[in-house]
């Protein structure tokens, strides 16, 4: 024990000794760059001729960036404090008024607060963006009130009250979710349109004839509130249209643009778009552009633009190199990419069984309508390029394929029945096949017919970029834009197509499965 004991001491003696040495060696270190740090001073007092003179700032001096993104915040804040207190206080409000008939934890109240705003959320409830005044928003608002209540009451029902806990009554919470739902749309209603979140806002964009043409085409499409206010930069000119004879002018240079700002304090600007290309663009202007982007005001090129405000990346802004970018969660082997296909397989699964008395009595109707077979299949193309065989209900008359690539308006080769199906897309229900045999997703592009793909891969740029995830049932691009009927259309949907697979989470799935419900319930399928 002696020997052991003598064994030790050496061996911490070693260990302290080694453990001195260090400390002795950092504290030198620090010592000596201390000392060497100030030698220089101490030696000569100049300065070296690249640090002789300050640079001049980059945001000129007494600029005053008016700006509304900081008010939309607050008001966007502001309703899902209302959310909040107005599910909380409805339901507790009730069940106070019920005396002891409803017996309530904090998990009652907690629980469905949050999934309440989670899933308003997905359909921009809280993005000062969103038309919260339009009968898209309302129809959407009111279903995904209708996802939470079903979700909650899953959540609630059958998850917090398990082991023999006393459920709340249903009744009430029933109640409180339509209470809910018919009062946080009419607030929305109330406020939109007040000066907490519209204030004269304005769009200052710099471009140069041609990408000043097209932004303006796009933004009249994706029918924007905002007023223009374009800068002219290499041929553009000033005081000439950008689009024509209705479209704003161009009302000064881009050199002008930190100018209007200071010259106008009292005008909410919203944001500054960089439509032009940056090599036509003097660096000072840059320069410029950059501080004020950081002072608040966000500054946007023509691509992240699109991808921010309308959701969608047009494919002639991207180069070959796009899907080597960094942050795609398809090139990380993320666990919503595995847990997707697991949901595609058991949802598939248990909607087949569920609709199959649906299946069987449309086959039923397609066979008594006329001749032909129930079911319609295709050669499509799927991820990477594969091919598969699509199946769908028989909506046209049979060998109506030949006769056109595009489904028009009103179109006589589709059967009346037909018609019915499409609208609410019940067409599309033999696709769950597709799905468990791995060959599509629930969610995803659209699967084109291989004599669309090889037109649109010659003439629409990186069009191939589509088949880089699974085809799906539905998809960003069919609940954001109408039935495709030309090349122009096949663009726009391409677009949303690679906003899709560049954004590729489970939020966005979500958010297509609300637009999709929105959809078939509406009936706005061709």
């Amino acid at each position: 024990m002696v020997c052991r004991a003598v064994f030790n001491l050496k061996k911490s003696k070693k260990y302290f000794t080694a453990l001195d040495l260090e400390i002795r060696n950092i504290l030198g270190s620090f010592y000596w760059s201390m000392s060497v740090s100030r030698r220089p001073m101490e030696a000569t007092n100049t300065v070296p001729a690249v640090f002789s003179k300050r640079p001049a700032s980059l945001f000129p001096a007494g600029l005053k960036v008016a700006r509304g993104s900081l008010r939309e915040r607050l008001a966007m804040l502001l309703f899902l404090v209302l959310d909040s207190l107005c599910w909380a206080g409805i339901y507790m409000g009730l069940s106070e008024l019920s005396g002891d008939f409803n017996r309530y934890g904090w998990s009652e109240v907690i629980l469905p607060t949050a999934i309440c705003v989670f899933c308003l959320s997905l359909i921009g409830a809280y993005n000062s963006r969103s038309d919260m005044r339009s009968l898209n928003y309302a129809s959407e608002h009111l279903i995904a009130c209708l996802a939470a209540f079903l979700f909650s009451a899953l959540m609630v029902y059958l998850v917090a009250s398990f082991g023999g806990a006393v459920a709340s009554s249903r009744s009430i919470f029933g109640v409180t979710f339509l209470a809910f739902s018919l009062l946080t749309l009419a607030q929305r209603k109330l406020l939109y349109n007040s000066s907490l979140l519209h204030r004269n806002r304005r769009l200052l964009v710099i471009s140069d004839t041609e990408s000043g043409e097209r932004f303006y085409r796009n933004y009249t499409l994706n029918s924007q509130k905002q007023n223009l206010h374009f800068f002219a930069v290499g041929d553009a000119t000033v005081g000439s249209n950008v689009a024509g004879p209705d479209s704003p002018t161009y009302s000064a240079l881009a050199s002008d643009i930190l100018k209007n700002l200071k010259e106008n304090p009292d005008t909410e600007h919203e944001a500054i778009v960089i439509a032009a290309p940056s090599d036509r663009l003097d660096n000072n202007i840059l320069n410029s552009l950059v501080a004020v982007h950081f002072q608040e005001l966000p500054v946007y090129t023509m691509h992240s633009f699109f991808e921010s405000y309308w959701q969608k990346m047009p494919p002639d802004l991207l180069s070959r190199t796009w899907p080597l970018d960094s942050g795609f969660q398809l090139v990380q082997h993320s666990a919503f990419a595995s847990l997707k296909r697991v949901f595609d397989i058991v949802l598939a699964s248990c909607t087949l069984v569920l609709v199959s008395p649906a299946l069987a009595f449309v086959a039923l109707l397609i066979k008594c309508e006329g001749k032909g077979p129930v079911i319609f299949s295709q050669t499509r193309v799927g991820q990477h390029g594969d091919l598969f065989t699509l199946y769908k209900f028989r909506t046209m008359i049979v060998g109506s394929e030949f006769k056109g690539l595009y489904t028009t308006e009103g179109d006589p080769r589709v059967t009346k029945l037909g018609h019915w199906l499409r609208v609410t897309r019940l067409d599309e229900l033999p696709q769950l096949w597709n799905v468990l045999r791995g060959e599509m997703s629930l969610i995803g592009p659209r699967a084109e017919w291989i004599k669309c793909v090889e037109q649109y891969e010659t003439v629409i740029p990186y069009y191939h970029f589509r088949h880089l995830v699974r085809p799906g049932i539905t998809g960003w691009a069919q609940v954001n834009y109408s039935y495709g009927a030309s090349v122009n259309d096949t663009l726009e949907k391409l677009m949303y197509d690679l906003y899709y697979i560049r954004h590729f989470s489970l939020a966005l799935d979500a958010t297509v499965i609300l637009k999709t419900l929105h959809v078939m319930i509406f009936g706005k399928g061709r």
